[in-house]
């Protein structure tokens, strides 16, 4: 094909020096902080659960079935948001709904710090939830849009990184606040973040589909290192090239007819380029929650308890979530080198390993043939947590922002996470009565046989995407060999 072609020879001829990635790391860092949020977001549950849940000392308590909808229902609002934002960010651009974004999450911390009931948590949850989700979609197609295809494994992985140091600051306040001075603490996070993104540029692809051609190469400019144009100039040349090719140039997509944009979103997804990366990413999206422990993470502490961790438990929490943090690291840092497709089968093979140990030494425990001992415990929680954070639980963040073409990139990748989002509810609010019929080994016996499954299909269904241009990803998955 000739215009594929084409392109493959220019993407090889722009060449940047270090401040081209100072500049993408800077643009990346700064949205960053949604993904920072997310993390408070989804562990500020795990404080206010520790603090309240039956707890006759507390201000008021709340009941097993009230701390089951607190900590899941954060996930099942996260899609309305990725679904408005999916809409929104077509007609008003990925850097005004980063911005929008924050706005839920600083009145829902509010309700927090003022809530005397279970029905405020709730209600403050769900502001979170929809804010993170709206943030979710803009976030991860704005990386995929900005960076170089030599960062953008790297920069896409940051996400990952962000939402485990937002967990992490979450779980090192909880060591010396309560969850109302928590709460009002939390709300500095949204507000640094708007104050972030308004210094960096909207996303050249955008601006081009758009018909803005002028500051879609002024954004250009400033993402390679505030150089000038003539500089990027085969770049942004094939940046038009390919909104030409996937069907966005001038602000209108084929259909040409506004009344019909909806039904156009909804038609993308009988394209092979759209429904293949997307049937992939809600199965790495599964596999990776089930084995990174997702699920049972605003119920750590009971966990913890029920296997004989009574003692220093915040440290714990620190722990693990440190080890998380520092995975996220390592994957951002080799990524590049060992490609995302041995990265995710390495890690899941290990994972994997370590969740049918851990089952296994549970019922060993239980039937006495070794001696209970919580420090092996937290060696395995702790190993499951860094392998999970080193590979598979971020991959999915990394392949999002690449896999779908650039006509439906916002649509579809809302519509990923919105869904992931879904699936990561259903898990997380079904999680205490699957541990309550199988118990927690054979639970995680369970999971093991997920990650089974899961290096079965990515063995032979995962493709290679480092190094590799957005339209070489697209054509992978138009081809007819991936069925």
């Amino acid at each position: 094909m000739p215009e594929v072609k084409e392109i493959q020879a220019q993407d090889s001829a722009p060449k940047y020096g270090p401040k081209a990635t100072l500049a993408q790391c800077l643009a990346t860092t700064a949205q960053s902080f949604l993904f920072i949020g997310l993390g408070m977001n989804i562990s500020i549950p795990v404080i206010v659960i520790r603090d309240l849940y039956r707890n006759p000392n507390s201000e008021f308590s709340i009941t097993t079935a009230e701390a089951s909808w607190y900590g899941s229902l954060l996930f099942i609002v996260h899609p309305v948001g990725c679904l408005l934002s999916g809409i929104l960010q077509d007609k008003f651009g990925k850097k005004r709904c980063m911005i929008l974004a924050n706005v839920p999450s600083i009145f829902g911390y509010v309700l927090l710090y003022l809530a005397h009931s279970s029905v405020l948590l709730c209600a403050s949850t769900l502001l979170m939830g929809f804010s993170t989700g709206f943030g979710a979609g803009s976030t991860s197609s704005y990386v995929g849009e900005i960076s170089e295809p030599r960062l953008r494994g790297s920069l896409g992985s940051l996400g990952s990184t962000a939402m485990r140091l937002g967990t992490l600051l979450m779980y090192i306040l909880g060591l010396f606040f309560d969850w109302r001075t928590m709460a009002l603490l939390s709300m500095f996070c949204p507000i640094i973040c708007i104050c972030f993104i308004i210094f960096i540029p909207e996303s050249p692809v955008w601006l081009i589909a758009k018909g803005r051609n002028d500051k879609a190469e002024k954004a250009m400019c400033w993402l390679r290192g505030w150089v000038e144009p003539e500089k990027i100039n085969p770049e942004f040349l094939e940046l038009v090239h390919y909104n030409q090719v996937s069907g966005t140039q001038g602000g209108k997509i084929e259909t040409d007819d506004n009344n019909k944009r909806f039904l156009s979103n909804l038609a993308q997804f009988k394209n092979p380029a759209v429904y293949r990366p997307l049937r992939l990413m809600l199965i790495i999206f599964f596999v990776s929650f089930v084995v990174s422990l997702f699920p049972t993470r605003p119920f750590i502490t009971k966990i913890m308890k029920e296997v004989g961790l009574f003692d220093n438990q915040n440290e714990s929490l620190v722990l693990l979530s440190g080890l998380t943090s520092i995975g996220c690291i390592i994957a951002t840092a080799i990524v590049h080198r060992t490609g995302k497709r041995l990265l995710t089968l390495f890690t899941l093979s290990i994972n994997t390993a370590l969740l049918l140990s851990f089952g296994a030494y549970i019922i060993s425990v239980k039937a006495e043939y070794f001696s209970s001992s919580p420090m092996i415990f937290l060696i395995f929680l702790c190993s499951i947590y860094f392998i999970g954070s080193c590979g598979i639980s971020c991959i999915p963040w990394m392949i999002l922002i690449e896999v779908f073409p650039n006509k439906s990139r916002g649509v579809a990748t809302s519509a990923s996470s919105g869904l992931a989002y879904i699936m990561l509810f259903t898990l997380t609010k079904s999680y205490l009565i699957i541990e309550m019929y199988l118990s927690l080994e054979y639970t995680m016996i369970l999971f093991g046989c997920v990650g089974v499954f899961g290096l079965i299909y990515f063995y032979f269904y995962f493709p290679e995407t480092e190094n590799k241009t957005l339209l070489e990803i697209e054509e992978f998955f138009v081809s007819t060999k991936n069925g």
